[in-house]
């Protein structure tokens, strides 16, 4: 990954690679003096440059408790797809009493009971930075922290974000935010996120939930489901029982390179579709 994202060529080399730079950037997603003219700000149809992110746990991705961070360090710490350990372990101590929905009652043995993560819900991208483990269920210190760091210095107007719980999870997300670490603050406001819940889990939330969170009644969405990071897990949990019993270090690193093969094939995919319709 060091090789493709040109460290070599790099004054600084491996050790001055900024946070999130091996990620693969999603080449369609709103990005402010990349592909974003000058006038995108005052435009009356500001919603097409709105950033749409999907977050989710997979409790498949689970490990156990095989050597220890100090024997098997991640070569790529916090420069991919996983956020900085440092920081992300420091808040979650914080929390070390708190359950999350979907806690593994029978957790013995394993490090992490699976991970959280964020991908833009239309493309299918993996964030950078956007990927933490989980220790005791799906907690909100856990998906505040993953979120933050994925959205990090992003400046778009407006975040559309789509959770199966984000009727609870964004009820108090305002108020949990200034309690991140510094390097995970964000410029995020109430004004301007969008909450929704995927339009598959969302006929199983109660009545009130399906009017307010419903991507149907959200102008300027299209036809955006909200459920593209559920298929992004379906590929990478092929790799579960192979990253279980490897060593912190080693899971990590080959997750991110899983991580970035899934979203290659993607853009394989979408070059050959293009060049097929012309």
């Amino acid at each position: 990954m060091c090789k493709e994202g040109g460290r070599g060529h790099d004054a600084t080399g491996i050790p001055g690679t900024p946070k999130g730079q091996l990620a693969t950037q999603c080449l369609a997603c709103p990005h402010p003096g990349v592909n974003l003219n000058n006038s995108w700000r005052t435009s009356r149809k500001s919603f097409l440059y709105r950033l749409f992110l999907a977050t989710d746990a997979n409790f498949r991705l689970r490990n156990a408790i095989v050597s220890t961070n100090e024997r098997d360090p991640p070569l790529l710490n916090g420069t991919a797809y996983f956020v900085d350990r440092a920081p992300y372990a420091s808040h979650i101590r914080n929390y070390v009493s708190q359950e999350g929905k979907s806690y593994l009652k029978k957790a013995k043995g394993l490090r992490t009971t699976g991970v959280t993560g964020v991908t833009c819900s239309r493309h299918g991208v993996w964030r950078s930075n956007g990927i933490g483990d989980l220790q005791r269920g799906e907690r909100y210190c856990n998906v505040d922290t993953t979120f933050a760091s994925a959205v990090g210095e992003d400046d778009t107007l407006k975040i559309v974000v789509s959770y199966d719980i984000a009727c609870q999870w964004g009820v108090n997300l305002m108020s949990r935010l200034p309690e991140l670490p510094e390097s995970f603050q964000t410029h995020l406001s109430e004004e301007s996120i969008i909450f929704c819940v995927p339009k598959f889990h969302l006929w199983a939330h109660q009545s009130q939930c399906h009017a307010l969170y419903s991507f149907n009644f959200k102008p300027g969405v299209g036809w955006t489901h909200g459920e593209t990071i559920e298929e992004n897990w379906s590929v990478s949990n092929h790799a579960a029982m192979q990253t279980k019993m490897m060593g912190p270090g080693a899971r990590e690193d080959t997750l991110n390179d899983i991580l970035t093969s899934i979203i290659s094939a993607l853009f394989d995919c979408s070059v050959g579709l293009y060049v097929h319709n012309e």
